[in-house]
């Protein structure tokens, strides 16, 4: 934790960062009393965000590569039909769009953790279907 007085206007502001965090603790202390106030907390949820979304990234991205691969396989591709085909190549599309919304700044937690929870089956049953082939 690292603590440092903030400018000659605040000689008795104290700020504790912590480096492994995004906390930021800040204690008072008034000079000509004594009187000190500790414990007034800020908290910046941005690892929280940040963990969301790298998540929803790598699961997004694992289901595209499983799927890009089985359209390329030499031993897979044959045995597709073609409805099947088209399935996995929308499918890669719809992944592909919410790859891009994962990675905007902008994009809300909850909405992709929802949006995972309700395709997860239907991705994860193209991908058994295609293990099944092999």
């Amino acid at each position: 934790m690292h603590r440092f007085k903030i400018g000659d206007a605040a000689k008795n502001l104290q700020v504790a960062m912590n480096p492994n965090s995004v906390s930021v603790e800040v204690s008072i202390r008034e000079k000509t009393s004594g009187v000190s106030n500790t414990g007034i907390t800020t908290t910046n949820n941005k690892d929280d965000k940040y963990k969301v979304k790298a998540k929803a990234k790598g699961i997004l991205e694992g289901y595209v590569y499983q799927m890009k691969n089985a359209l390329e396989d030499e031993k897979i591709r044959p045995k597709l039909e073609p409805s099947f085909k088209k399935k996995i190549e929308e499918a890669i599309g719809h992944l592909n769009g919410w790859l891009k919304y994962v990675q905007n700044p902008q994009a809300d937690d909850n909405e992709i953790t929802k949006n995972l929870k309700l395709n997860k089956q239907y991705y994860e049953d193209i991908i058994a279907k295609i293990k099944q082939l092999k």
